[in-house]
């Protein structure tokens, strides 16, 4: 048992390292990665780096084809969309019944604090409070299943949102401003300007990242 927990312990090292290593833009989409390149840079078994890949693969952030090496998600436009309207589907309700009650997550105000505090900041830097932002809408319902559910897309969100901010398609303060402005329709009861100010904040992000990620494939393509 002791041994199992060992390995387990050791492909989640590898896949924590990998993640961030994608989403700080190190490893750009597109880029392979083998199981035997992964356990030689990590100095880890085969069947680790295997194992480490195929995590990755289940959330979306690498993709393999049949009897092809693993490679970072190259999202679509098609793709950008479709992720950002299943989380819309979700958030959309979340903050409903936050409004219904009044509720604003302090780690909401938190998240949002954090975006515009550092001033130097890249615009990289400000992806993990933004995606803590909107989670903690989520999470404040305190419903395992919808933050399960949530959960399952937390990945491809980030990516999604790592792809935005990399190439500077959003303001940081206008994303500030309209997180704000969210939390106070949530704070006054207003269920459906907070739907209507969430709807707005992440179709604006989807049509920018989606009209990005369409430019670059017809890059590739010429």
């Amino acid at each position: 048992m002791a041994a199992r927990l060992g390995v387990v312990s050791v492909v989640q090292a590898v896949v924590k390292s990998l993640r961030a290593r994608i989403f700080s833009g190190e490893l750009s989409p597109g880029t392979p990665l083998g199981e035997v390149d992964v356990a030689a840079h990590y100095e880890v078994a085969r069947p680790t780096a295997k194992a480490a890949l195929e995590n990755l693969v289940a959330s979306g952030l690498l993709t393999r084809n049949a009897h092809q090496s693993a490679k970072v998600t190259l999202l679509s436009s098609a793709d950008a969309r479709d992720i950002y309207r299943t989380r819309a589907i979700i958030e959309a309700e979340a903050v409903r019944l936050l409004a219904s009650t009044g509720q604003v997550p302090e780690a909401a105000r938190e998240a949002n604090a954090e975006i515009t505090a550092p001033r130097d900041a890249s615009p990289i830097q400000i992806v993990d409070p933004d995606v803590r932002f909107h989670s903690a809408l989520v999470q404040a319902l305190d419903s395992t299943r919808t933050s399960a559910i949530y959960g399952q897309l937390s990945d491809e969100i980030r990516l999604c949102m790592t792809h935005v901010q990399d190439a500077t398609l959003l303001n940081t303060a206008d994303i500030a401003s309209e997180h704000e402005r969210l939390l106070e329709c949530i704070a006054a009861g207003d269920a459906q300007g907070a739907a209507e100010v969430l709807a707005q904040h992440l179709s604006r992000a989807s049509t920018r990242l989606a009209e990005h990620l369409d430019s670059l494939s017809q890059g590739r393509r010429r």
